[in-house]
């Protein structure tokens, strides 16, 4: 009888006792995937974030300056033109050009 007594008594202090939460069930499953899911979510924009500030920081790193302007310096030096004129004898039988 002593046996029977330990076991009611196991049994009324295991009543008392709440049930511990289950980690398996449908609610949880579903919560940790939505947690994954934003979680990955999170890592691709932030990926292409950083990704597109860098591909951003090589053009303009790599790519060359806005040109340059001349400075104004000195007039040009006077150039000499040379005026081609048509010969005056002309070869028999032709009388112009």
């Amino acid at each position: 009888m002593e046996h029977e007594d330990t076991l009611r008594a196991t049994f009324r202090t295991l009543r008392g006792e709440r049930v511990p939460p289950d980690a398996h069930g449908a609610a949880g499953v579903i919560r940790r995937g939505r947690a994954v899911r934003s979680r990955r979510r999170t890592a691709a924009v932030v990926g292409t974030a950083v990704a597109t500030a860098a591909v951003a920081a090589l053009a303009l790193a790599l790519l060359p300056g806005p040109p340059t302007t001349p400075e104004p310096g000195a007039p040009p030096a006077e150039t000499t033109t040379t005026v081609l004129t048509t010969p005056t004898d002309l070869p028999p039988g032709r009388t112009s050009p």
